[in-house]
């Protein structure tokens, strides 16, 4: 027995006598009843804390920096090649503007580039999801939880309907082949 918890003897008890905190029970909470349920106000600012916006000034920043680097080593490179600094510096700076507008024009390449920083991955993020929204055909309008509205069709544009199909394919155009003949056994007499 340790301070006067647990068996006097473990012989006979089936047990090693180790005593251990019952680690399923759930303890109360002494005091009110808990917390009340959030409120309209509570879910909106907790919802906009999990969705954050990525802030274009950090990403501007960020590009800014890889286009000075680059531009950092071609000068150095021309230094080491014996240029003179006038030249260096006209060279540097077309090569600038021609970084500045490739990233301008191209955005970001589609290519799933090594994400580490809060704002780029904010940044990708928002990128898949309007990507999703296009592939769905969500409206940019759309709210969570509007499809419970009775009214909210009266709200919307009517949807596009769908195509039709212009033409429509043979079976003998079909690309897959045919199904095989299965053969047919013949069943011997044993008799």
């Amino acid at each position: 027995m340790y301070n006067g918890i647990g068996l006097p003897t473990p012989r006979g008890s089936g047990t090693n006598g180790y005593v251990q905190r019952n680690l399923s029970a759930l303890r109360h909470k002494k005091g009110g009843g808990g917390e009340p349920p959030p409120g309209e106000e509570e879910l909106r600012r907790l919802e906009a804390g999990l969705a954050k916006r990525p802030n274009p000034d950090i990403l501007d920043h960020q590009r800014k920096r890889k286009v000075e680097l680059k531009c950092l080593e071609l000068s150095e490179l021309m230094e080491e090649q014996g240029y003179a600094e006038g030249e260096i510096q006209e060279k540097v700076a077309t090569f600038r503007m021609m970084l500045l507008e490739k990233d301008v024009a191209l955005g970001e390449p589609e290519q799933k580039p090594t994400v580490t920083e809060t704002h780029q991955l904010a940044e990708a993020n928002e990128k898949k999801n309007e990507r999703l929204r296009a592939a769905f055909g969500i409206s940019d309008t759309y709210v969570d939880g509007s499809s419970f509205d009775p009214s909210r069709r009266a709200k919307e544009p009517p949807p596009e309907p769908p195509n039709p199909p212009t033409a429509v394919r043979d079976s003998s155009s079909s690309r897959s082949p045919s199904p095989k003949q299965k053969k047919k056994k013949k069943k011997k007499d044993r008799g």
